[in-house]
C-alpha cells in the first residue's frame, strides 16, 4: 500500500505545482505589464520633455537673433546720425565763418561808401565854390546855381511877358525843383507871376516854352478866371507862405500879372 500511497502524494504534488505555476506565471504577466505600462508613460513625458526643450531652445534662438538684429540696428542708426551730425557740423561751421565774411564785406563797402559819400560832398562844395567865382549875371538880375533870374516891375499877358524876356536873351522860368521854387518864392512878398508853362488847347497838355513836359509839378486847387470860355491856359505862380509849397495855378492867359525871366549864367 505504501508505493500507491507515494504516486498518489506525488501526483497530487504534481497537480499542485501544476495549479500552482499558471498563478506564479500570471504574476509574472501582471508585474510585466504595469513594468510595460511605467516605461510608456516615462517615455511619453521624456518625449514631451524632449519637444519642450525644443521649442525653447527654438524661441531663444529666435530671441537672440532677434536681439543681434536690434543691436546691429541701433548700432547702424547710430552711425548714421553721427555722420549726419558732423556733416551738418562742419556745414554749420562753414556757413557761419562764410557769414562772418560777409558782415565783414558789407562793413567794409559801407565805409567805402560813407568815405565816397563824404568826398562828393566836398566836390560838390568845390564845384559850388567853382561855379560861384567863373559865373555871374548881369546888372539887377538874381543867380541861382547856373541860372540868372529877372522880376518884372510892370504886369502884362503871359505872351506879352514871354516877348519881354525873349529881348534880353531869356525865357519865362523854368521850374525844375523844390528848391528853385523856394528861391522864386524869395523875389518877393506874396509874388504872383507868369512861370514858362502852357496848354495850347484842352486836354492838349501842358508844356514848357522848350517843349518839354514837367517832371514834377506844384499845382494848387485855386484857379482864376475872368472869362467863362477859353481856348488857352497859361500857369502863374503864386506865393508859398500861403500855399505850403503848392504855388501852381491855371490862369487865363490875357490876364495882367508880373513875370520872371531866366537865361544861363555867364562864364568870366
Amino acid at each position: 500500500m505504501e508505493p500507491e500511497e507515494n504516486i498518489y502524494v506525488n501526483l497530487e504534488d504534481l497537480d499542485g505545482s501544476k495549479q500552482q505555476r499558471p498563478e506564479r506565471t500570471g504574476g509574472k504577466l501582471e508585474e510585466t505589464t504595469s513594468e510595460r505600462g511605467t516605461r510608456t508613460r516615462t517615455r511619453t513625458r521624456t518625449r514631451t520633455r524632449t519637444r519642450t526643450r525644443s521649442c525653447f531652445k527654438v524661441a531663444t534662438l529666435f530671441l537672440g537673433l532677434l536681439s543681434f538684429l536690434l543691436l546691429t540696428s541701433v548700432v547702424a542708426v547710430g552711425f548714421l546720425y553721427q555722420r549726419d551730425f558732423s556733416q551738418l557740423t562742419r556745414q554749420l561751421a562753414n556757413q557761419t565763418a562764410e557769414r562772418s565774411q560777409l558782415l565783414l564785406m558789407q562793413q567794409n563797402l559801407t565805409n567805402q561808401r560813407d568815405r565816397l559819400d563824404a568826398r562828393l560832398k566836398a566836390a560838390e562844395l568845390d564845384l559850388d565854390r567853382t561855379r560861384s567865382g567863373s559865373v555871374f549875371c548881369p546888372a539887377g538880375w538874381r543867380r541861382f546855381g547856373c541860372s540868372c533870374y529877372l522880376l518884372s516891375s510892370s504886369m502884362s499877358g503871359w505872351e506879352s511877358s514871354r516877348a519881354q524876356c525873349l529881348l534880353t536873351g531869356s525865357d519865362l522860368v523854368i521850374i525844375n525843383s523844390q528848391e528853385e521854387m523856394e528861391f522864386l518864392d524869395q523875389l518877393g512878398s506874396q509874388l504872383r507871376f507868369w512861370i514858362g508853362l502852357k496848354e495850347e488847347s484842352r486836354g492838349s497838355g501842358w508844356k514848357w516854352t522848350d517843349g518839354s513836359s514837367p517832371g514834377v509839378t506844384f499845382w494848387t486847387r485855386q484857379t482864376s478866371w475872368h472869362r467863362p470860355i477859353r481856348t488857352q491856359s497859361c500857369a502863374a505862380f503864386n506865393g508859398l507862405s500861403v500855399r505850403g509849397g503848392r504855388s501852381w495855378t491855371k490862369e487865363w492867359c490875357l490876364q495882367l500879372l508880373q513875370w520872371v525871366c531866366e537865361k544861363k549864367a555867364s562864364t568870366s
